[in-house]
């Protein structure tokens, strides 16, 4: 499930949350960065926390994307 996005230049942050077995809750960032249509890269970047709710998770969730984007 992807909640919301963060663009810098050509990379974009698609921030999630996913509900893991044990019924607690993990962030996740998608980091993307397209610089045209065969040259598309992507990877995966999961929140440390795992946490009761999904809000929480959420906001790890944005800090990590907001991280991420701020060291480009």
């Amino acid at each position: 499930m992807s909640s919301e996005s963060y663009q810098k230049g050509k990379w974009r942050a698609d921030v999630g949350v996913e509900e893991l077995a044990s019924g607690k809750f993990q962030g996740f960032v998608m980091l993307v960065h397209e610089d045209g249509a065969a040259n598309r890269q992507q990877a995966l970047h999961r929140a440390l926390g795992v946490l009761d709710t999904m809000d929480a998770a959420l906001a790890e969730a944005k800090m990590l994307a907001r991280h991420l984007l701020g060291n480009l």
